[in-house]
């Protein structure tokens, strides 16, 4: 009966240590879940509005960007710095573009259809000159 005993208490701290492991794995688990959150989450602004352009699926006024800047990711924003972000990368034709036609509204650029390629708003060269001595 003694050898019962002593197999059943070694069989106990089995269990235990097990239950200490599965602890273990589960807190790595949550963690690693964390980090793999995180990791999809916009982390510039550029990101951030291409995300909520993406959401939405068409293209935004500037303020109507503003307020889901600061409803989705909590990020203060002036419409103004927005604006001309957006701008710069429809210039660049990097990422953004401007819709023809509607002031401040911008869209994704593979969006943009192939008749709008050739439309890229450009600024008169006396002006875009002198933002690039200005370092904008």
């Amino acid at each position: 009966m003694r050898d019962i005993q002593e197999v059943i208490a070694q069989k106990e701290r089995l269990v235990a240590q097990l239950q200490k492991e599965i602890e273990t794995l589960k807190t790595a688990a949550t963690i690693l879940e964390a980090n793999v959150q995180d990791a999809d989450k916009p982390r510039s602004r550029p990101e951030m509005v291409a995300a909520i352009l993406e959401q939405v699926g068409q293209p935004m006024h500037v303020a109507q960007i503003a307020d889901q800047l600061r409803k989705r990711f909590k990020v203060p924003v002036k419409k103004t710095n927005l604006g001309v972000l957006l701008f710069r990368y429809s210039q660049r034709e990097s990422r953004f573009y401007k819709v023809l036609n509607k002031p401040n509204t911008y869209g994704l650029l593979k969006w943009r259809s192939d008749g709008e390629k050739g439309d890229v708003i450009r600024l008169q060269p006396e002006i875009e000159g002198h933002l690039q001595k200005a370092g904008t």
